[in-house]
């Protein structure tokens, strides 16, 4: 038995995360288990689980707020399971300060990133060198930006999903890795999940940019093969994402998330006028209140426009 306050060296993340809430269930309502449970259990432990409590850094706390990020979770989604990381953490290990600063720097991060966007400049930069290199990656990130896909949609469209006639394509499925709950000696601890969009809403058609048209016509696979790979077998968001992060090398551009693309279009499309109900339908959400709460934020065109009114 091991005094509060100490640690075992080898215990994991997960292990951790169910120890306490094994302590937690009997003390609390079924509904803040129920709360913690999904809190732990597909935000924290996916990611942390396997990592040893007392080798966690502030590196692998970052990387969970951009896959949480990614994957779009609400910021005040992301702010609870931080939270239940800090009180389990200051459960296990009450000498430790450095967790505290660790989860109030990932406090830091939401904010940061949350309003992070491409100012025109970078956005049209990237736009000149994805259209010069011209490959299925690159087209593909443009889509993204000028269509506000999610990263998941992009790997997980299909030729068949994209109809060069009618100048249209849809979001059928989405592409995503997750913990292998099948998991044994010899296989592979996560797996590529494809599946269906998260919501009704997110199952939708979209029209496909017209400077892109002749660009797809051109790279044309089977219908069965996914759009990025010209293979039957999908990519996965991590592959895109280091893409993406040479892309911003080559442009000398600063550290941006994927998500920024997304970002970018709904606040480019609010600015310039366009009804948010349409710029909501574009990127699946299912209703324009989201739209406004994640993607709507001040630029520094609007903020110059306000001071200058009076």
């Amino acid at each position: 038995m091991r005094k509060r306050g100490t640690m075992n060296n080898d215990l994991k993340t997960e292990e951790m995360c169910e120890n306490w809430l094994i302590q937690q269930k009997a003390k609390i309502k079924k509904s803040t288990y129920a709360n913690y449970c999904y809190l732990i259990r597909k935000l924290i432990e996916p990611k942390l689980g396997e990592i040893d409590v007392m080798k966690l850094k502030k590196a692998y706390l970052e990387q969970l707020v951009l896959d949480l990020q990614e994957r779009e979770y609400a910021d005040s989604t992301i702010y609870s399971a931080l939270r239940v990381l800090k009180t389990i953490l200051r459960k296990n290990a009450v000498q430790n300060d450095n967790y505290e600063e660790m989860i109030h720097h990932c406090y830091l991060t939401v904010h940061r990133l949350e309003s992070k966007v491409l100012l025109e400049d970078e956005s049209a930069c990237i736009k000149e060198y994805l259209l010069q290199k011209n490959d299925t990656y690159a087209l593909g990130i443009l889509l993204c930006r000028s269509t506000g896909i999610r990263i998941g949609e992009l790997c997980g469209l299909k030729w068949e999903d994209i109809h060069l006639d009618t100048g249209i394509f849809e979001i059928k499925r989405t592409v995503s890795r997750i913990q292998n709950d099948n998991y044994r000696e010899g296989l592979s601890k996560t797996m590529l999940y494809i599946r269906t969009p998260k919501s009704f809403s997110s199952i939708r058609t979209i029209p496909i940019p017209d400077f892109l048209k002749n660009c797809l016509k051109e790279k044309r696979k089977p219908e069965d093969c996914y759009f990025l790979t010209g293979t039957t077998r999908c990519t996965e968001p991590r592959n895109v994402q280091k893409h993406f992060k040479t892309i911003l090398k080559h442009c000398n551009l600063s550290d941006y998330n994927f998500h920024s693309l997304r970002h970018g279009f709904a606040s480019s499309c609010l600015e310039s006028g366009v009804e948010c109900k349409t710029v909501s339908s574009i990127l699946g959400h299912s209703s324009t209140q989201i739209t406004m709460d994640l993607y709507v934020h001040a630029t520094l065109k609007q903020k110059a426009k306000c001071v200058n009114m009076f």
